[in-house]
């Protein structure tokens, strides 16, 4: 058993944080926890999230505030959780030959379970916990963690050797791995992101590679067909996702579902029973059955798990009808790239909901995917910005807050067309998360007289 012995370091006290803390005072640490926050905004942060109880056991100290690297300790390891970079200031004191590692990291040297790694700019959260329901279809233990909401070091030490951990990963995550091993890992797309951490694309992307670099031989790599910056990254072992004849070994053909087998075609399911909306949820079922190819599941255990998939909130979400207008929550479209995705969905008469608080994009790829675009609905801080960038292209509107947009985008919608929350933005100029966004819109939407929520009668 993996032991910590010594005095380590926890960068960050959110949930990510609080986890690893817990597991390394398991296996014998004494754990200083620090943040930059101040201890009431610490305390406030573990209460919303529901951490107090697990942030007693986490740490025999906490320091909050800038000042936390002020005479520590001789240290013996340091964590960061996702959110602090590598070079925080707070870490250029330490001596040379302290391990720095990231909560992902951690979990790993802890766990004897398989792994199963899911990055890319879009689609990470859905194609996770839809690999690890096709797994548990199949009869596995399959657990979906990471970044999709419960921290891998929660359950790591828990896990039996033939489970499967299906880990969600960020780029920020991926900056501080060293030994983790998964089966198989998928870089799902690339596209501009994170341009407020990351000095530009390249050293986006090559954090990104570090899941490639993370594969031993025996490691599958799945990308898809689209994504020419991943497909120019050699790979021992290598599956293909896409949705036409372009090289892929997991595809649609002439609407179904299917991948490619020795003796031919594999149909698994008709697309149009795929339970999900979209044709970017069409993408991430290819991933999620190309990740799982390294299990050698039944082909009727597979098509069980696509066809009993349900999605997850906020991702082309219908939450509302009004007179023949759906309401359609996309609120984890935090980015361009995952906007324009969905609205190739789309054929017209979509009232779009933009903006938020900024993460450095570019605005202007937004046009050349407005084909099905009635009117734009401008909101947020960045609400400005974007009716620059896309000035000219269609009508666009002001609302002062996300519930005036939905009530605007009422009046504005034509019969049949739809409501659609895809802000290409974050979402903390006016929300705790995206979570709390698309619920503010759900509840707006639902709110509306006449309105009938999906799946109510």
């Amino acid at each position: 058993m993996t032991t910590f012995d010594g005095h380590w370091l926890v960068v960050g006290l959110a949930r990510s944080g609080c986890a690893a803390g817990a597991l390394l005072r398991r296996r014998g640490a004494r754990v200083l926890g620090v943040d930059d926050a101040s201890g009431p905004d610490v305390r406030a942060r573990w209460e919303q999230r529901h951490l107090g109880e697990q942030a007693e056991i986490a740490f025999d100290a906490v320091r909050c505030g800038p000042d936390w690297a002020d005479d520590l300790p001789p240290l013996d390891g340091v964590v960061l959780s996702p959110g602090v970079p590598t070079d925080h200031p707070g870490l250029r004191g330490l001596r040379d030959g302290v391990p720095l590692i990231g909560e992902l990291e951690l979990g790993w040297r802890c766990c004897r379970a398989r792994a199963v790694a899911v990055t890319g700019t879009n689609g990470k959260t859905t194609t996770t916990e839809l690999t690890a329901h096709l797994l548990r279809a199949a009869g596995l233990d399959a657990r979906a963690l990471g970044n999709v909401g419960r921290p891998f070091c929660d359950v790591a030490d828990d896990l039996d050797a033939d489970a499967v951990a299906v880990l969600e990963c960020s780029s920020f995550q991926l900056e501080t791995i060293d030994t983790f091993r998964p089966v198989a890992g998928a870089v799902l797309n690339l596209a501009p992101d994170h341009l407020d951490r990351y000095p530009g694309l390249a050293s986006y992307f090559a954090a990104k590679r570090r899941l490639l670099d993370a594969l031993d031989d025996e490691g599958l790599f799945v990308t898809w067909t689209g994504c020419d910056e991943a497909l120019s990254w050699p790979a021992p072992r290598r599956t293909l996702f896409g949705a036409g004849q372009d090289g892929a070994s997991v595809l649609l053909r002439d609407g179904v579902i299917g991948r490619e087998r020795p003796h031919g075609f594999q149909s698994l399911l008709p697309w149009d029973e795929l339970p999900l909306n979209g044709h970017p949820n069409l993408l991430n079922a290819l991933a999620a059955v190309a990740l799982v190819e390294p299990f050698d599941l039944p082909a009727a255990a597979v098509a069980a798990g696509l066809r009993t998939f349900h999605g997850l909130e906020h991702r082309q979400q219908t939450v509302a009808h009004l007179d023949g207008v759906a309401f359609v929550d996309d609120s984890k479209a935090t980015n361009v790239h995952a906007v324009c995705a969905g609205l190739a969905g789309y054929r017209a008469d979509v009232v779009l909901i933009l903006g938020g608080s900024g993460k450095g994009e570019d605005y202007a790829p937004l046009r050349a995917a407005l084909g099905p675009v009635a009117h734009v609905i401008l909101i947020g801080a960045e609400g400005a910005a974007l009716g620059k960038a896309l000035a000219g292209e269609c009508p666009l509107h002001a609302a002062d807050d996300l519930t005036a947009a939905v009530a605007l985008g009422a009046v504005l919608a034509a019969p049949g067309g739809t409501v659609l929350l895809s802000p290409a933005c974050a979402s903390f100029d006016m929300f705790r998360d995206y979570h709390h966004r698309g619920v503010v819109f759900r509840d707006a939407a639902r709110a509306l007289p006449g309105a009938v929520a999906e799946g109510e009668a």
